[in-house]
């Protein structure tokens, strides 16, 4: 029984022992926590960066200095170990960040130099551009703005060295939406872009004065479109790849009019022109030339329906006058010749060879009461 009770007496002790040394233990880390105490020191983080600087319990907190593994140097405010508040974070390469820092990560406002010695002003997400800021391009060039991700995103302008100048929104770091640039040599363009080209409807006007209304598709005219000229020209209809082709009408200055087929920009296909005389052309076109099968009508009242080439009537036509004469036949260059029928007013009909507008060679007439003569003629003169 003494045995007994010097045995348990002596477990009580050690126990008592343990249990004091372990509640030490716990305090100590919990003092090193909570503690306000401020000390100088260093600390070795897990990824092999070396801290030197404030402590509070033990962790950097305050200012301090972080040389890391790879050669990285970070100086600035810290809590609770991580980067917050203050601080300049400068890269082996040469680039820095300097600015505000929250959970050990950019966030705030901040300036950030790159190697290819552009420059960031603004704000900061998570380590990324974020918000508004300024971009200060190497070359000269400028953009202020919003960002997200690194990105142009949102509205901004973009000015470059040149002074051309866009204003308007974008889209992962492209022009996209509705915006306006002026380049440097005083064109113009206002309209949506995607894709950091021209794209949909919008307005672009020329140095020397042109403005082009209508739709574009890839930085080109393409689609339905309005182009007026400074001249007092205008055209409106379809363009292909920037250049007018498809039906459209183009109304010149001086009141004449085409109404009809364009290809490369040229009148070509079915069309009608009226003059402002009143002289009308409806039939087909080449490279703004009346050629192939049409019918002109004079302001007098003439009319030509036959075949043209070079913008004249040549190959088979019929030429009638207001005066009741009408040329059946040949035409070379706008004028009668070859083979032809040439019946007048009274009815009276000659049939023969017409050379550059008049009656050259045999020539078989017939009057009105059928009484038929065979006759010669000479560059229009009837031989004897």
């Amino acid at each position: 029984m003494k045995y007994l009770y010097s045995f348990l007496s002596l477990s009580l002790l050690l126990s008592g022992g343990v249990i004091a040394q372990s509640k030490s233990g716990f305090f100590t880390k919990l003092r090193d926590k909570f503690s306000t105490e401020i000390s100088v020191g260093s600390f070795a983080y897990k990824n092999g960066g070396i801290y030197f600087g404030e402590l509070k319990g033990k962790k950097p907190d305050g200012w301090g200095k972080t040389i890391y593994k790879n050669g990285d140097i970070y100086e600035g405010e810290y809590a609770r170990a991580d980067r917050h508040g203050y601080g300049v974070y400068k890269r082996l390469d040469g680039e820095k960040y300097e600015g505000e820092w929250k959970n050990d990560k950019q966030n705030g406002w901040g300036n950030f130099y790159f190697l290819n010695n552009n420059h960031y002003s603004g704000e900061w997400k998570d380590n990324n551009q974020e918000g508004e800021g300024t971009m200060y391009y190497h070359n000269g060039d400028r953009y202020v703005g919003y960002w997200s991700k690194n990105n142009r995103e949102g509205e901004g302008t973009y000015t470059w060295l040149n002074g051309a100048e866009y204003k308007g929104q974008w889209k992962n770091d492209k022009k996209e939406g509705y915006g306006s640039i002026k380049w440097d040599d005083g064109s113009s363009y206002e309209g949506t872009w995607k894709n950091d080209a021209r794209n949909g409807r919008g307005t672009f006007i020329y140095l020397h004065g042109d403005k082009y209304i209508g739709d574009w598709v890839n930085d080109v005219q393409h689609g339905k479109g309005v182009y007026e000229f400074s001249t007092g020209d205008r055209y409106e209809g379809a363009y292909v790849y920037g250049e007018r082709t498809g039906r459209g009408a183009y109304y010149y200055a001086n009141g004449d009019k085409y109404q009809g087929e364009f290809k490369k920009g040229m009148q070509d296909g079915e069309g009608t022109f009226t003059w402002e005389n009143g002289s009308i052309y409806e039939g087909r076109w080449k490279d703004n030339n009346r050629e192939g099968h049409g019918k002109y009508k004079w302001s007098n009242g003439d009319t030509y329906e036959g075949n043209w080439k070079d913008n004249q009537p040549n190959g088979k036509g019929v030429l009638r006058l207001v005066s009741g004469s009408v040329y059946t036949g040949d035409f070379l260059n706008g004028l009668e010749d070859g083979q032809g029928v040439l019946v007048d007013a009274d009815g009276n009909r000659s049939e023969g060879t017409f050379k550059e507008g008049k009656k050259d060679g045999d020539f078989t007439e017939t009057d009105v009461k059928g009484n038929v003569t065979k006759v010669t003629y000479v560059k229009g003169r009837r031989r004897q």
